[in-house]
């Protein structure tokens, strides 16, 4: 059975901080103050150091003068609790809409950022999804410029996608963070495999990927990265849907030897059905690894 203490063993050798996306087995997405407290309580007892939010947890915040009136003891309650904890906090949001609106959304998730001091605030860098390759790149990198100049202390994280259709392949993500300030790669090995029909097979694969970011993001990133990990689905357009483990031919064992041969630290989070007991069985799996 795998104890607090264990789990935090695997992670101290690792060198990685392993947490769970979007809740856990008993609440799997957090909506409420209350649901994301609970969270909180659970994946402590079992030794987990990050928490990915949902932007469920923020829906009802249209705008920023609601967010200082109703929202705010309650987003201070979140990031005590964490702190508390040594649980990193970081928000995600894959579904920013079109323009117009686009500005005054950000705005909102900027300032929650801030109040809740999280390490980042990850997007899905596809919101100009009817205009080209070339000009969405531009669109993407102005607007994430502009945000980031009105004074966000976290990091924007611009994650890969797993669409061929949209924005995200690792080389979009490199050309909008190294063309901006304040933002950091965010890889999600499951949509890079996707996307790229099934090309992570080996250890050498996940290599590769990680000498690309590290060439090319010369600011300190082998020292504090941030990695998704789930199983995954896909066919000629990308992802169909993520699943467990268990049932996918991305293997995580290929990804830790890689993470111990570059001496990566940062965070590992996973996305799985099952949440925490799913995790719980991987970190079995990982001590044997990491000895």
């Amino acid at each position: 059975m795998l104890t607090r203490k264990k789990s935090l063993k695997i992670q101290e050798r690792l060198g990685m901080r392993i947490g769970v996306a979007y809740g856990s087995s008993i609440v799997p997405t957090i909506k409420t103050p209350e649901q994301a407290m609970k969270v909180l309580e659970e994946i402590y007892k079992v030794g987990f150091r990050a928490l990915l939010l949902p932007h469920d947890l923020f829906a009802g915040i249209d705008n920023i003068s609601d967010l200082y009136k109703e929202y705010y003891t309650d987003l201070l309650r979140i990031k005590n609790l964490a702190s508390k904890y040594n649980i990193e906090l970081a928000i995600h949001n894959p579904s920013l809409p079109n323009e117009p609106g686009l500005d005054e959304k950000f705005k909102i998730f900027m300032n929650i950022a801030n109040v809740m001091d999280i390490r980042s605030f990850i997007i899905h860098p596809n919101f100009y999804s009817m205009v080209p390759k070339n000009q969405a790149i531009k669109l993407v990198i102005n607007k994430i410029s502009n945000i980031a100049a009105e004074g966000i202390r976290s990091n924007i994280g611009i994650e890969t996608t797993g669409h061929i259709s949209e924005l995200g392949s690792v080389e979009d993500v490199l050309e909008i963070v190294t063309r901006t300030r304040n933002t950091e790669p965010v890889i999600n090995w499951a949509h890079v495999h996707a996307r790229s029909a099934g090309y992570l097979q080996s250890e050498n694969d996940f290599k590769k990927i990680i000498n690309q970011v590290k060439s090319v993001y010369t600011r300190p990133w082998l020292s504090n990265a941030y990695f998704l990990f789930s199983g995954i689905t896909y066919g000629p357009s990308g992802e169909i849907k993520h699943i467990a483990f268990k049932n996918s031919d991305l293997s995580l064992e290929h990804l830790i030897r890689s993470i111990f041969w570059f001496g990566v630290k940062g965070t590992l989070v996973f996305e799985t059905p099952n949440r925490e007991k799913d995790i719980v069985n991987i970190l079995d799996e990982l001590a044997d690894m990491v000895r």
